[in-house]
């Protein structure tokens, strides 16, 4: 549970209720005011349907599984930037070019005596949308805190990574916690979590009936594996030490 805290607390949002500051651009195309990104705040990429019944268990494996499956959508928190206020307007700002087409909205809002902008880019690619969000705190430069990609296709594949976790927060080149994930044809869909500084990644399995595996990896090395049925009810854990099953059982709710 300590790693998990430790994701955890990584992941804690600075909230804002923004007000809407905006101005107008002549020249920015329309065309891509509708795109959305494949997941929000109430479309996470683990149904928290099958997620809740493990959390609310009070059988130890159960919870520890749902644990680790809230933690992979917590994703969805940094997702509130990808929703511009109502009113706000496209802006012509100095983001850089990130495709054949392009479209960014900007808004402002004060703290105290702090000023934060906030700018959200989508651009187009023959085959794929990217999504990026900008802040500024006090009139300083743009730093960028999110990079996303998503295919075009019906068949969803992209990634997300965060470079920074609140506007006090310097934005540098590192990621922070990249998400990743794939819609297969057989209806299975992988989802991952990796954070390259605390060295873990999760790696999630959601079969098309919603049963599914969760590997948990610290240092490279396989530290925990568990499985689930499909309504969420039961499956299997392990762990490991050294690539050697050390612990290992059954678990139902």
């Amino acid at each position: 549970m300590k790693h998990l805290q430790k994701i955890t607390l990584l992941t804690v949002l600075f909230a804002i209720l923004f007000s809407t500051s905006c101005s107008k651009d002549d020249d920015t195309s329309s065309d891509l005011s509708s795109v959305e990104f494949g997941f929000d705040q109430s479309t996470p990429p683990i149904d928290q349907s099958l997620i809740n019944p493990m959390l609310n268990s009070t059988d130890q494996n159960a919870a520890l599984i749902g644990s680790y499956l809230s933690t992979a959508n917590l994703m969805t928190i940094w997702l509130s930037y990808f929703d511009q206020p109502a009113g706000a307007a496209a802006v012509d700002l100095p983001l850089g070019a990130c495709g054949d087409n392009s479209v960014a909205y900007s808004w402002t809002t004060t703290a105290g005596t702090e000023t934060f902008t906030v700018a959200y880019q989508i651009c187009e690619t023959s085959d794929r949308y990217i999504f990026r969000v900008f802040w500024s705190v006090n009139g300083s430069d743009f730093d960028q805190i999110i990079y996303a990609e998503e295919s075009k296709g019906e068949l969803k594949s992209g990634f997300m990574q965060l470079f920074a976790t609140n506007p006090n927060a310097e934005a540098g080149s590192s990621v922070l916690l990249e998400y990743a994930w794939q819609e297969n044809a057989d209806g299975s869909f992988e989802y991952a979590v990796t954070n390259d500084e605390q060295s873990f990644s999760m790696d999630i399995l959601v079969n098309a009936d919603n049963s599914g595996t969760i590997s948990y990896t610290l240092d490279g090395a396989l530290f925990y594996r568990a499985s689930w049925n499909a309504t969420g009810t039961e499956g299997t854990y392990e762990y490991y030490s050294n690539g050697e099953v050390v612990e290992s059982g059954s678990w139902s709710i």
